[in-house]
């Protein structure tokens, strides 16, 4: 049986839930708060990446067991545990964040457990904190309890107190926010700026050339107090 990613949309039922899987690619739906144990065991629709819901609180047991073709998943900030076995034999994994993060291999602060063999014989053992390291740093809260060889011994476990993450998701919120309005600044005014010819803004009564002369009229006065 060919396993591997497939062209088209599947619809799968994962412990009641409809999730749909297009082209390997798929968004388990709002409001599921524990992804069943055995939920993509095996390939399951053969799977290149998940994005979580924000209401998920935990991953169960051998959940994506042995899915070869899973590259990257991305938590949701409120999870909590992990478990065991979840991402074994994810050979092509390369990217675990949290929606809060733009790092590779970086936990929510709120992870409280993880179980045994969670990541065991993955990508983490071949995907190094950069060029010539053979190790990955993987950050993971402080508080978090890490089950018998979770990680590859190829890992190097950085543990962060939660509050030291959670500045820097919130530091990370702002940053992403700033480039967003960077973005669409230039939009934002031509769509202002369209919106007041249409309601006679700049008309010879119009708010805006009001506002225009009176501007205009204060800076000669202060021309003329400086003169």
């Amino acid at each position: 049986m060919d396993r591997r990613p497939q062209a088209g949309t599947t619809v799968l039922d994962v412990g009641g839930w409809r999730v749909v899987v297009t082209d390997g690619h798929t968004v388990l739906p709002d409001g599921m708060t524990h992804l069943p144990d055995d939920a993509f065991y095996g390939h399951r629709s053969a799977l290149i990446s998940v994005v979580c819901p924000s209401s998920l609180v935990s991953i169960g047991d051998r959940a994506f067991y042995s899915n070869f073709y899973l590259t990257s998943i991305t938590l949701p900030a409120g999870l909590t545990s992990i478990g065991e076995s979840a991402f074994y034999y994810c050979c092509s994994l390369a990217s675990i964040s949290s929606v809060d993060s733009h790092a590779l291999f970086t936990f929510p602060a709120s992870l409280a457990s993880i179980g045994r063999y969670a990541f065991y014989a993955g990508r983490i053992d071949f995907a190094p904190i950069m060029p010539g390291s053979s190790r990955t740093r993987v950050t993971v809260p402080a508080t978090a309890q890490i089950g018998e060889e979770a990680f590859p011994y190829a890992a190097t476990i950085l543990r962060v107190p939660p509050a030291s993450m959670r500045a820097q998701e919130r530091l990370l919120f702002f940053y992403k926010g700033a480039l967003a309005y960077k973005r669409c600044r230039p939009g934002l005014l031509g769509w202002l700026e369209r919106a007041q010819i249409r309601l006679g803004a700049y008309g010879p009564d119009g708010a805006a050339r009001q506002r225009d002369l009176e501007e205009f009229e204060g800076d000669c006065a202060l021309a003329a107090i400086h003169a």
